[in-house]
């Protein structure tokens, strides 16, 4: 998937995608100029309990 089709699939902004990528909070790599993410990755990603004390989740 692009990070086009990773911002609708998440329904987020694309630089949000982007930035992600690049701090290594999604899975994906980068091909070129472009970043690609496999969709199987991406669900295993989501299906994965978020780490206590994670300094983005609400109070």
């Amino acid at each position: 998937m692009t990070t086009e089709e990773v911002s609708q699939y998440l329904r987020i902004d694309e630089q949000t995608v982007r930035d992600l990528l690049r701090a290594r909070k999604l899975p994906g790599r980068k091909v070129g100029r472009s970043w690609r993410v496999l969709r199987s990755e991406l669900d295993a990603w989501l299906r994965q309990p978020e780490p206590a004390g994670d300094e983005d989740a609400a109070p």
